[in-house]
């Protein structure tokens, strides 16, 4: 007989297995590197990678999980989506290219993604070097590499989501969009 416990391990490890495969399949492709006004991706392609350490828990993959959908629904212009991850008052920290700023609440977060989804979406993922820590009070950090793409542009992030369990639910309080430059 399987727990409960060991099958929502399963369930996560399989989740990411096919994250994975997807995220391989993504940075495989090579769109052409016309510059947006973003920056352009590094020339170097890796295969994206899953931070683990004995000390890596369960919450902590889970909550990588968590970022990789909020990641994903950027990338596939779904607003409601992207929006339905935040907290009651976030900060979008956006460092680099025509969005550059601080925004606080939720209505000028939305705003943003408004103006950067009319123009950049749809988008493909690449994914790589995402290692995620539990901290204190029930918060959690997940970092990652994340390069956007389409066929007119690359847009590599250094991107940061802190996460606060509310109610049950991780929701993000701080997160960071920090275009990396070639």
């Amino acid at each position: 007989m399987i727990s409960t416990k060991a099958l929502s391990k399963s369930a996560i490890f399989s989740g990411l297995s096919v994250l994975l495969l997807t995220c391989v399949a993504c940075s495989n492709q090579s769109p052409n590197n016309s510059d947006s006004g973003y920056g352009s991706a590094p020339n170097t392609t890796s295969s994206p990678t899953i931070a683990s350490s004995p000390s890596t828990s369960p919450a902590a993959s889970a909550i990588a999980t968590v970022a990789q959908n909020h990641w994903s629904a950027i990338a596939q212009g779904d607003l409601t989506q992207v929006m339905s991850q935040y907290g009651e008052s976030p900060t979008l920290q956006w460092v680099g290219g025509p969005l550059a700023g601080v925004y606080q609440g939720k209505d000028k977060i939305q705003a943003v993604w408004q103006k950067f989804i009319k123009i950049q979406a749809p988008l493909k993922t690449a994914i790589t070097n995402v290692k995620s820590t539990t901290g204190a009070q029930g918060t959690a950090t997940v970092k990652a590499l994340v390069t956007f793409s389409n066929a007119k542009t690359k847009i590599p992030v250094d991107y940061t989501l802190v996460y606060k369990s509310i109610a049950g639910s991780d929701r993000i309080t701080e997160e960071t969009w920090k275009i990396v430059k070639p």
